[in-house]
């Protein structure tokens, strides 16, 4: 598969998940074994062996059940993930809808504003280089997570919902790519 163009916004690249080295693996395999990274995504740290980690996360890149990115700081190295998931419709329609994820894996960087680049670089790619485009992007965070709802808001997500869980309250936020190109215009 040849190699995409990286988004790049502010400080950060995003780099495709089939394009990073057996280092980079190493360092995102750790993030997503990490509890506290897990417990802020509502999940639990993964168990499988790095090698097998690696071998589903390209093989849902490959088959286009995701779109995954490396978040690359200024000096190139990797600091999180970010990625577009559960497109809507599912293949082989044309997705116009997927859900986004993100994690700055790196603690000292946290609040930083690495995230927001990265999620506004997701968005430029989702909205404007990837073909076809999407035409809406949605997430749901914890309420209690007041930071990340500023930062998503930042980027132009809209709440539209909240739903209790068992012990939480998450909140759905969404952006369409009409809100996202007339925030570009009117920017």
């Amino acid at each position: 598969m040849a190699a995409m163009a990286e988004p790049i916004w502010g400080r950060v690249t995003l780099k495709s998940l089939l394009d990073m080295n057996n280092a980079e693996w190493r360092t995102l395999y750790s993030y997503f074994r990490d509890r506290e990274l897990a417990d802020w995504n509502g999940a639990q740290p993964i168990r499988l062996p790095e090698w097998l980690f690696r071998k589903v996360m390209q093989d849902e890149e490959r088959s286009g059940e995701r779109h995954g990115f490396g978040i690359m700081n200024e000096t190139g190295h990797l600091i999180g993930s970010i990625e577009l998931y559960d497109l809507r419709p599912s293949n082989p329609a044309r997705p116009t809808t997927a859900t986004l994820g993100v994690m700055i894996g790196e603690r000292p960087l946290w609040g930083g504003g690495y995230g927001r680049e990265a999620v506004q670089a997701a968005l430029q790619w989702a909205f404007e280089t990837r073909t076809p485009p999407l035409r809406r992007v949605r997430l749901t965070t914890f309420s209690h997570n007041r930071r990340a709802q500023r930062a998503f808001a930042a980027s132009g997500f809209s709440e539209v919902g909240r739903s209790e869980r068992a012990g939480r309250t998450d909140v759905h936020m969404e952006i369409t790519q009409e809100e996202w190109l007339n925030a570009r215009t009117d920017a």
